[in-house]
C-alpha cells in the first residue's frame, strides 16, 4: 500500500499538469504570449509528478510495474499531437523543406521569403521562421523531411507522430543499452517521463527526436557486441553519420566511437557523411562565403552561429566579460570572435581528453559514460541552448545514474541536469509579449546558477571519489 499510494500521487500529477496544459491550449488556441504563465504553472505540476514517480518506486514494485509508465509516456504524448505547436514554429519550416524535396528542390537553393519560392507555395512556408535564411539542416534531415511530405499531409501533425515515432525508437534503444551494460532497465523513465522531452517531441515536433532515435539506435549497433552479423557491424557507423546529417550533435559521439570502431568501420562512417554533403554542395554551393547570403548547405548555419544568442549561461557572461576587457580593441572585430575562440579551445580540450580516456576503455558501461560528457560540455557552453537542445543529453542521463552496486552518491551527476531540464521552460517567458521578443536576466540567472551550483559539488564529489579509489 505504501508504494501504490506515491505512484497513483505521481501518475496523478503528471496527468493533472498535461491536462491543464491541454486545457490552456484549447482556451487559448495557444501555449504561447499571454498563455506561457499557465503553460509554466502546469508544467511544474507534471514536473512534481514526474519526480514523484522516479524517487519513489522500490526495486521490487519497479519489475512488477514500471513498464505501464511506458504506456503512460506514450499516451502522453499522442494526447499532446491535438495540440498545434505554438511555443515553436520549426515544425513550419520542416513541412516547407520536406514539401520541397518532393518538388525536386534543393532547401539550400534559396530563402524562404525568395520570390524563387512562389511556385512551391503551401501556407507552411508563411508561417515559418527565419525567413530570410535558407534550410539550416543538413541532407538527412531533409530526406526524412521530403519522405514525410510525399506520402503524408503538410500539416503539424504528421510532424508531431513522426518525431513521437522516432523517440519511441530512442526509449527502446536505451532499455536495450541499459540491460547489455548491467543497469536497471526502468532508468529509462528519466528521458521517457520527463515533462520537457514530452511537450518538445510531441508539441514541438522538433528533430532532435530525430537524432536521440538515430544515436540509440548507432550506439546500439556500435557497441553492443552481440550484434555479430555483417549488416550490423557497418549499420553502426552509417546510422551514427545518419544522426550528425540531420544536426551535427553526433559528432560529439565520435571520440569514443573511434575506439569502438576497426578502420573499416572508421572509413564507413567518413564516406556515409562526406558523401551526402558533396552531393547536396554539387547542387548549391557550401555556403561558407558571406556572398552566399544565407544559402548553400552551410550558409543558413554559418549565419545562425555568427548572429543568434538565446539562453545561454557560460557562453553569455564570457562574452559580456571579453566585452568589459577592451580585448575587442587589439585586433578582434568584436568580442563574439574570442569567444567563439576560447569556447571552441575548450570544446576542444574536453573531446581530446575524451578520446584519450576513452582509448583504454574496453565495456560499453565506461564508454557510454564518457560519450555524455561532450554532450554535457556542449550544453553549458552553447551560445544558444533552447530547451529541445538537451534532449540528447537527457536520453543519455539513464547511462550515468548509479547501477544497483554502485555509490547512491552517482545521483549528484544527474540531478543538475533534471533540475536544468525543469528550469529551461521559464525561457518560453521570452515570447510573453509577442511584439517584444526580450532575454530576461532573471530567467538566465534563474535556470543556470542551480544547474552550475549544482554541478559544482556533482565535480567536487567525483573528485573525492576518485582520490579515494587511489589510496
Amino acid at each position: 500500500m505504501s508504494d501504490r499510494l506515491p505512484m497513483g500521487f505521481g501518475v496523478s500529477l503528471l496527468v493533472a499538469g498535461f491536462a491543464g496544459i491541454m486545457w490552456t491550449d484549447l482556451a487559448n488556441d495557444t501555449l504561447r504570449g499571454a498563455a506561457v504563465p499557465s503553460t509554466i504553472a502546469w508544467f511544474l505540476v507534471a514536473f512534481g509528478g514526474y519526480l514523484a514517480l522516479l524517487r519513489q518506486q522500490s526495486p521490487m514494485a519497479a519489475r512488477s510495474r514500471w513498464r505501464w509508465l511506458l504506456v503512460l509516456g506514450l499516451g502522453l504524448r499522442l494526447v499532446m499531437v491535438a495540440t498545434e505547436p505554438t511555443l515553436s514554429d520549426d515544425v513550419y519550416r520542416y513541412l516547407w523543406e520536406g514539401h520541397l524535396v518532393t518538388e525536386g528542390v534543393s532547401p539550400y537553393s534559396f530563402t524562404i521569403d525568395s520570390p524563387l519560392g512562389d511556385l512551391y507555395n503551401i501556407p507552411a512556408r508563411g508561417l515559418a521562421n527565419n525567413t530570410s535564411l535558407a534550410s539550416p539542416y543538413l541532407p538527412v534531415a531533409h530526406a526524412i523531411f521530403g519522405a514525410a511530405a510525399a506520402v503524408l499531409p503538410s500539416q503539424p501533425w504528421t510532424m508531431q507522430l513522426l518525431m513521437i515515432g522516432f523517440d519511441v525508437l530512442g526509449a527502446a534503444m536505451i532499455i536495450k543499452l541499459l540491460k547489455a551494460v548491467g543497469l536497471p532497465e526502468r532508468r529509462v523513465l528519466l528521458y521517457w517521463l520527463n515533462p520537457l522531452v514530452i511537450i518538445e517531441v510531441a508539441h514541438g515536433a522538433h528533430i532532435d527526436a530525430i537524432i536521440v532515435g538515430l544515436v540509440g539506435l548507432g550506439l546500439w549497433l556500435s557497441l553492443e557486441k552481440s550484434t555479430t552479423s555483417l549488416v550490423a557491424h557497418y549499420a553502426g557507423p552509417i546510422v551514427i553519420a545518419a544522426a550528425t546529417l540531420t544536426r551535427p550533435l553526433g559528432l560529439l559521439l565520435l571520440p569514443v566511437l573511434f575506439w569502438a570502431w576497426n578502420w573499416r568501420q572508421r572509413a564507413t562512417w567518413a564516406t556515409a557523411f562526406v558523401a551526402p554533403i558533396g552531393v547536396a554542395a554539387a547542387t548549391t554551393s557550401f555556403g561558407l562565403g558571406e556572398a552566399q547570403g544565407g544559402t548553400g548547405v552551410f550558409g543558413s548555419a554559418r549565419a545562425y552561429t555568427d548572429t543568434f544568442r538565446f539562453n545561454s549561461g557560460i557562453y553569455h557572461w564570457f562574452e559580456g566579460w571579453i566585452g568589459g576587457r577592451g580585448l575587442d580593441d587589439m585586433g578582434w572585430n568584436e568580442p563574439a570572435a574570442l569567444t567563439r575562440l576560447v569556447v571552441a579551445v575548450v570544446m576542444g580540450a574536453v573531446m581530446v581528453w575524451v578520446f584519450l580516456v576513452a582509448r583504454g576503455q574496453r565495456d560499453t558501461r565506461s564508454r557510454l559514460r564518457l560519450a555524455v560528457i561532450p554532450v554535457m560540455a556542449y550544453a553549458l557552453l552553447t551560445p544558444v541552448l533552447h530547451p529541445w537542445y538537451t534532449l540528447l543529453c537527457l536520453a543519455m542521463l539513464p547511462f550515468v545514474a548509479p547501477g544497483p552496486a554502485e555509490q547512491k552518491g552517482r545521483w549528484l551527476l544527474v540531478v543538475p541536469w533534471v533540475v536544468l531540464s525543469a528550469l529551461l521552460i521559464f525561457s518560453y517567458l521570452t515570447y510573453e509579449d509577442p511584439a517584444a521578443f526580450a532575454e530576461r536576466e532573471w530567467i538566465r540567472r534563474l535556470e543556470w546558477y542551480p544547474t552550475l551550483g549544482l554541478l559544482g559539488i556533482a565535480m567536487i564529489w567525483s573528485f573525492q571519489r576518485r582520490s579515494a579509489q587511489r589510496l
